[in-house]
């Protein structure tokens, strides 16, 4: 993802206009990718790198609900976003 002409509206791939939800879905999703790239390089070190764990594992709820966050955003990334910036975008 990029920055477009406007600056508050992101493009995606091929230089698609995306909305917001969209683009954190993005986010979230690279976000959880690398998390998930860590917790299996510590398993083969013999550590623990869940960084989301480190940052949230004194508030267990909030942290299960990034992994919910997480879920959802690759669910909307495979279903695909119907909103109009996302149609539009994909008429270019």
């Amino acid at each position: 993802m990029r920055r477009g002409n406007n600056k508050y509206m992101m493009t995606c791939e091929g230089g698609k206009k995306c909305c917001g939800v969209h683009w954190l879905s993005w986010t979230l999703l690279l976000v959880g990718g690398l998390n998930w790239g860590l917790i299996g390089l510590g398993g083969f070190m013999g550590a623990d790198y869940n960084v989301v764990g480190m940052l949230l594992g004194s508030w267990p709820m909030v942290e299960w609900a990034v992994y919910v966050l997480v879920g959802l955003s690759a669910v909307a990334l495979i279903v695909g976003c119907k909103c109009n910036t996302c149609m539009d975008g994909q008429k270019m």
